[in-house]
């Protein structure tokens, strides 16, 4: 297959993959000036642990087989809002649950650690017991964003859009808020508000970037792009600049990797995000 037949036929997966690229650097930037990167990898874990329980119990809930036009992460059967449902509901308990943890660094890098490895074991057995779900699971783990279509790049950009305008707006009071709290409250800020705001957007983009381009893809561009970025900017205005740019650059690496060697696109991603984090920490490290 050429580059053109590759791109016309799939027009609407790439787009959604860069859409994904540009929106979860946003909030990667502020998990990383954080400490907080690890989250990055157990949220996304956990909406496809949320997802593969939302299999094992639709068999159970009452239903007229009629369901919503769906694609390969969604079941003919399965509404998509059904499914995002699950998520955002798995994705909310496992952020309540690192937030009564979040006291000391120790013990919160002990509930990331503990949250992503149930959350990987739950997905595991509840896609082995699902009658329908294993094949849809595991799609959305490896990250077969070929797959993806018109009704995916929309809800990303409908994403993307509320992401930027809210980071656009209070970026400046959820990063005061991550890095002194009490300086915050002095300056008349609400420091609570800010946290689940930031919580909220990462739920947001978790949950509809695990549903369209896969848990290992979101892994890469909600991490790897902001860690290279952290690399580089001089600001945090810099590093909301410069980490979606990292993250497109990620995604289109990551494409170019997946045609040429005809690899999975979400593994090519992680490639290259690994390759953009590389070269930031070289050029990082011969500026200082």
């Amino acid at each position: 297959m050429d580059l053109t037949t590759f791109l016309q036929l799939f027009a609407w997966p790439l787009a959604a993959l860069a859409i994904a690229a540009l929106t979860a650097p946003l909030v990667g930037a502020f998990l990383v000036c954080r400490g907080a990167t690890f989250q990055g990898v157990v949220l996304p874990q956990v909406a496809a642990f949320g997802v593969a329980v939302g299999w094992l119990v639709f068999p159970l809930l009452p239903h007229d087989g009629a369901g919503v036009e769906g694609h390969v992460h969604a079941d003919d059967e399965v509404g998509r809002g059904y499914l995002l449902g699950c998520a955002a509901l798995a994705v909310a308990a496992g952020q309540a649950f690192l937030a009564l943890r979040s006291g000391r660094t120790e013990a919160r890098a002990s509930a990331e650690s503990a949250l992503f490895v149930l959350a990987s074991g739950g997905v595991v057995v509840c896609a082995q017991l699902a009658p329908l779900g294993g094949l849809h699971v595991e799609t959305i783990l490896s990250g077969e964003v070929l797959a993806t279509g018109a009704g995916d790049a929309v809800l990303l950009a409908v994403v993307l859009a509320a992401v930027a305008l809210t980071v656009h707006a209070q970026w400046r009071r959820i990063t005061v808020a991550g890095h002194d709290h009490d300086f915050a409250e002095a300056t008349g800020q609400d420091p609570a508000r800010a946290h689940v705001l930031l919580a909220a957007l990462t739920a947001l983009v978790v949950v509809s970037g695990t549903l369209t381009v896969g848990a290992l893809a979101m892994f890469a561009l909600l991490v790897l792009p902001s860690l290279a970025a952290a690399r580089l900017a001089r600001s945090m205005a810099g590093l909301l600049v410069l980490a979606p740019a990292l993250g497109l650059l990620t995604a289109t690496l990551g494409g170019v990797l997946s045609f040429a060697a005809d690899l999975p696109v979400g593994a090519s991603v992680v490639g290259g995000g690994a390759a953009v984090w590389l070269n930031a920490a070289l050029l990082g490290a011969i500026r200082r």
